[in-house]
């Protein structure tokens, strides 16, 4: 991991913990409300590859009436380069988390299952927040309702080819 300072101003404003945090709360927290329960942990190293990337995100359907499976059989090419971008964002995904979890914005629980605990975030002026990062905390939150109706963990990981080691 390349030190904060050392970044590229593109790759340090993109790949900002405190964005990436808030993404990450944004699927954990609907992921939650979908399944009554926390979200697996390695689902979390899912979200960046796919919010972040424009041609992914673009590509998530408008509503959970779309289901995951059927949508993907439609979307095979979407897997294309995607384990590679899960192995190059996981560095970032492993600090935001990290970020997340210091200012207890996520946890997890007695389950081992990352939750969104309460937090009151302080009003940020609106002129601040670009249209297409609104865009992509919308994207993060629907992906969150979304993967907590695909199934388990396994069946997403597997669907996008991705495996446990």
């Amino acid at each position: 991991m390349i030190a904060w300072e050392e970044r590229p101003t593109e790759v340090a404003n993109l790949l900002n913990p405190a964005f990436c945090a808030l993404l990450l709360r944004g699927t954990v927290l609907e992921y939650a409300k979908t399944t009554s329960v926390g979200m697996d942990f390695p689902l979390a190293f899912m979200v960046l590859p796919i919010v972040l990337h424009k041609a992914t995100r673009e590509a998530l359907p408008k509503t959970t009436i779309s289901k995951f499976h059927a949508w993907f059989q439609e979307h095979q090419a979407l897997r294309i380069g995607f384990s590679t971008r899960v192995q190059q964002l996981a560095p970032f995904t492993r600090e935001s988390l990290q970020f997340a979890m210091q200012r207890s914005t996520l946890a997890l629980n007695e389950q081992g299952l990352l939750v969104a605990p309460k937090y009151t975030f302080k009003k940020v002026d609106d002129a601040l927040v670009s249209p297409e990062m609104k865009y992509c905390l919308d994207r993060a939150s629907f992906l969150g309702k979304w993967l907590g109706a695909a199934g388990s963990a396994s069946q997403v990981l597997s669907a996008w080819g991705l495996t446990l080691h």
